[in-house]
């Protein structure tokens, strides 16, 4: 099927076609933070630059740009492209984010029901410590499943911020968000994201548990967590990190949560969306 793009304001509206219930109710926006999941900061007076090491092929490029960007525009953190990212498929087929960063990939993973995966990592004290982007090429380069590119670019790092979604009902009105369930998708941000990401990030931790680069400016904060927490997992047993998402937590509709946690009590979430 050809789907049409419409590009406008930086913003695109992208048409393509998933089965749903047909509803016409206007859905109440509530709170969608991610379990309260967020990167910890020491610093809640100015947005923190967060890493996305870049491990896509030259397709995507464009598109993780447009999706950092539009993040980017929110007051609480900005997105920092490490461009540098490799892009060999052995890295793109693990695409294990770096300690305080976050890492996207694409690959033909495979047609093994998803589209796309975000995935998590927590410490005890709840805060992200890692995080990942998996993009399905399997389908996202097959006609009927192209329009969804930027969408779920765009809602994937969303979660890898600690967002959950805006709306879970199909073909009612539309938020015109990445982060609703909707027919056609969405592939931006809206207000409301970027007031939820406020929301989350406006408090000080007692430590970053992310690694700033510092940007073009070369700058950065680099890693001030303690032993064992946030970005600074030195001397802590690795064991089993990289291996199964772990318990489901419930499906709806097509998407679905997983749970994996570590005998030193680190959690690894993974948020999958489930092909049609």
């Amino acid at each position: 099927m050809e789907v049409p793009i419409f590009y406008s304001n930086k913003r695109f509206i992208i048409s393509a076609f998933l089965c749903g219930a047909l509803t016409w109710t206007v859905p109440v926006l509530a709170e969608h933070s991610w379990g309260d999941y967020h990167w910890a900061r020491t610093d809640a007076s100015i947005a923190f630059d967060l890493t996305v090491v870049n491990s896509t092929t030259d397709d995507w490029d464009n598109l993780v740009s447009y999706a950092m960007t539009d993040w980017t525009a929110s007051s609480a953190v900005n997105l920092i492209e490490d461009t540098g990212g490799s892009t060999s498929s052995r890295v793109r087929r693990k695409c294990k984010g770096p300690e305080g960063k976050i890492r996207i990939c694409n690959l033909a993973y495979g047609f093994n029901g998803w589209l796309g995966i975000a995935g998590i990592s927590i410490d005890p004290n709840g805060h992200i410590t890692t995080g990942y982007t998996k993009l399905n090429d399997s389908y996202l380069n097959n006609s009927a499943y192209f329009g969804w590119r930027q969408s779920v670019a765009c809602q994937e790092l969303g979660h890898n911020l600690g967002l959950d979604h805006q709306d879970e009902t199909f073909d009612n009105v539309t938020l015109e968000s990445c982060m609703d369930y909707q027919d056609p998708p969405y592939a931006s941000p809206n207000n409301h994201d970027y007031d939820q990401l406020e929301s989350i990030y406006d408090h000080e931790d007692s430590y970053d548990s992310f690694v700033s680069d510092g940007g073009n400016d070369g700058g950065g904060t680099g890693c001030n967590a303690p032993p064992g927490k946030g970005c600074n997992k030195s001397g802590l047993p690795q064991n089993n990190r990289d291996i199964g998402w772990g318990v489901s937590l419930g499906r709806r509709g097509n998407f679905e949560t997983f749970m994996r946690i570590d005998p030193d009590g680190t959690r690894h979430v993974t948020h999958v969306i489930w092909a049609e």
